[in-house]
């Protein structure tokens, strides 16, 4: 696989933006991440039941509209392990979103690579000011990693129920609707520059 030299790196990451156009193996790798019942529960959605020529349909149709940026991570081989993106844009924020669909990868570090790859991204090269996210508060791995790129908790918040499946699934039927809470965590331009 060629990897271009401007794509976003950090670590053992390379980051390769949709726009450059994904393979087969890259979209079924993609597609089968939303479909997998752990990665779904962690995402606080449902696994994914749309065929993937639709799924590649929304995702494209999602970028095209141009307030989200969306990256395929790359491994040290070029090995498909997930994705990051900058999402809600506006010329001075963003929110961040990501997800290691190879669960074999999980708890080696690739997701703060790859979360040091789109922030330098973020600062760099967009000129943001602040980058935000939420995650669950069960979900401590990935508390740790964003900590480790230079996110800071801002609040913890209940969730609202029901969670939206982000268009690519059916709302969750009242029976699995569980009330969790979440953390917010942000980093601005300044923080992340004086990590070094």
């Amino acid at each position: 696989m060629l990897i271009s030299d401007t794509w976003p790196r950090s670590g053992r990451v390379t980051l390769k933006p949709f726009t450059e156009g994904l393979t087969e193996e890259e979209w079924r790798r993609f597609y089968e991440c939303f479909r997998d019942p752990e990665i779904a529960e962690w995402n606080g959605s449902r696994p994914l039941r749309m065929p993937i020529w639709l799924f590649k349909r929304v995702v494209m149709g999602e970028v095209a509209r141009g307030d989200r940026l969306g990256f395929g991570i790359l491994d040290e081989g070029g090995e498909w392990l997930g994705t990051v993106e900058l999402y809600d844009l506006s010329r001075t924020d963003a929110t961040l979103g990501i997800l290691i669909g190879a669960k074999d990868r999980w708890g080696q570090g690739y997701g703060t690579d790859a979360v040091r790859a789109v922030l330098r991204y973020a600062f760099e090269r967009m000129n943001l000011q602040r980058v935000r996210l939420k995650t669950f508060k069960h979900n401590l791995r990935a508390q740790k990693a964003f900590q480790k790129a230079g996110f800071r908790v801002v609040s913890v918040v209940p969730a609202p129920a029901p969670r939206p499946s982000i268009s690519l699934g059916p709302p969750r039927p009242k029976a699995e609707e569980r009330r969790l809470e979440d953390v917010h965590m942000e980093v601005t331009r300044e923080e992340w520059q004086s990590l070094g």
